[in-house]
């Protein structure tokens, strides 16, 4: 994946129910009311569409969505898009959903370094890369042993559910090409192991995994046997790969969640540790913010009611975090505290006190100002750190969850029941996103790609956050 200016390579990770999916399609919404405009994708794009993404998380028998399991990731399950605000310049953008699973074993996550390194000097002949095409030029690419000849093989197909749990044999590739009417295009090429994983979102993953373990021997130095790596990491290889070369990693965490995200955070930031070159941006997205807001929400709607646009989304949001940074005490305080508020504390004190914060210092902080900023323990949450509810819409109706299905949201005013997720497509802008539009300010800022029109809109709260002020 090129990290050149105008791209956007951003993994989500959490743990279930962490709030992956919905974050994302907040972040879509945020575009959106950043003023970017969705444009027409070339047929060869690698991914999947924004609007595939919508498609694929909605179940539509319930209106609700679907959650995320330890799935077999390819370059279809990345979401993207080419985006164009106002200009003709367009900014190229794509998501992937992590499970917290990829960073679960670390003994895993150091394995998958040491093979990491062993294929990275492999130099041209052992990688091949074949392209084929469909009769209306849909390109598929494949990563193969040299000469690696299909009709060795008898077609073997493979059910969808199974296909989405589960990498492919060759035989199961070789259905696959026969029913799609792909046919081998030109000739291979030699691909070098650096090139490999520097692209590796580019080739199908059930080529790659499939040729590393057909040409194991040639990857001396290896820890582990090659059963090991089989059950234990090659499953995670892609997910793994792809955070390194990211442009932005967010951890989600939901407040409302028994288990709270400061494992993960410790093992994500040991991986991120472990990176050598290039190093994601790093933020921390609290979800379930709506569940913070009882008391309140009146007031924001009438602030609502008064102004519109970025500085009514930016101040309601401003005023929110600095009520809730007050709420936080120091950890050596010992009275009864509300659970959400005690949940953000213990992870903002994970965040504050293991490598985590060294990590935000390394990613995000890029002067000695700012710096300052992230030393300041008066502070309860260091900056990068958002609050995300997505059951509010631009007049700050607040939906309530369905107890039918937690997972959609409805608004009920005594007249007539409106579900947020119809509502807010039929017009994107009436989405608030609330908190990730602010991250994803942040996002921008940080890859050097936010419109200097919006910066003015920026409160004081905002700017430590950004770590910019």
């Amino acid at each position: 994946m090129n990290l050149i200016k105008g791209n956007l390579s951003i993994a989500v990770v959490g743990s279930p129910s962490s709030g992956k999916s919905y974050l994302l399609y907040d972040l879509i919404h945020a575009f959106h009311v950043l003023g970017y405009m969705p444009q027409v994708l070339p047929l060869n794009y690698p991914y999947s569409s924004f609007g595939t993404f919508f498609y694929d998380i909605f179940n539509a028998n319930t209106g609700g969505m679907r959650g995320t399991v330890d799935y077999a990731c390819r370059p279809d399950n990345h979401y993207g898009a080419l985006l164009a605000r106002r200009s003709k310049r367009a900014l190229r953008v794509n998501f992937l959903n992590i499970p917290g699973e990829a960073f679960r074993d670390l003994d895993a996550v150091e394995s998958f370094f040491v093979l990491k390194d062993r294929i990275e000097i492999i130099p041209k002949g052992t990688f091949w890369m074949a392209t084929y095409c469909t009769p209306s030029d849909h390109e598929l690419k494949l990563i193969l042993p040299q000469d690696f000849d299909f009709n060795d093989y008898l077609e073997e197909k493979l059910d969808s559910k199974s296909k989405f749990l589960n990498y492919m044999k060759w035989e199961h590739i070789k259905s696959m090409l026969t029913d799609g009417d792909y046919h081998e295009k030109g000739k291979r090429k030699a691909v070098s192991g650096k090139k490999l994983l520097l692209h590796l979102d580019q080739y199908l993953t059930d080529s790659v995994l499939l040729t590393l373990k057909e040409v194991w021997n040639q990857l001396t130095g290896l820890h582990e046997s090659k059963e090991y790596y089989e059950e234990n990491v090659l499953n995670h290889f892609y997910p793994l790969t792809y955070c390194q070369n990211a442009t932005d990693l967010i951890i989600c965490d939901n407040i409302e969640a028994k288990d709270n995200a400061a494992a993960l955070i410790e093992k994500v930031g040991y991986y991120l540790d472990k990176l050598t070159g290039h190093s994601p941006n790093v933020y921390l997205a609290f979800r379930s913010a709506d569940m913070l807001l009882e008391g309140k929400i009146d007031h924001y709607k009438k602030k609502a009611m008064v102004d519109e646009g970025m500085s009514m989304r930016n101040g309601i949001y401003s005023d929110f975090v600095a009520e809730l940074m007050l709420s936080i005490p120091e950890e050596g305080d010992d009275y009864q505290l509300a659970p959400r508020i005690e949940h953000i504390r213990d992870v903002a004190g994970v965040i504050g006190n293991t490598s985590f914060r060294k990590l935000l210092k390394q990613s995000l902080i890029k002067n000695r100002k700012s710096a300052d900023i992230a030393r300041d323990n008066s502070k309860p949450l260091l900056p990068h750190v958002f609050f995300t509810a997505t059951p509010v819409d631009s007049n700050f109706d607040v939906y309530q969850n369905d107890p039918s299905d937690v997972t959609r949201f409805f608004l009920d005013d005594g007249k007539t029941i409106t579900s947020f997720v119809e509502e807010v497509s039929h017009d994107m802008s009436r989405h608030f996103c609330f908190g990730s539009l602010q991250l994803l300010i942040d996002i921008l800022m940080h890859n050097n790609q936010l419109p200097s029109s919006i910066k003015k809109h920026h409160t004081e709260i905002l700017n430590y956050f950004y770590s910019n002020n």
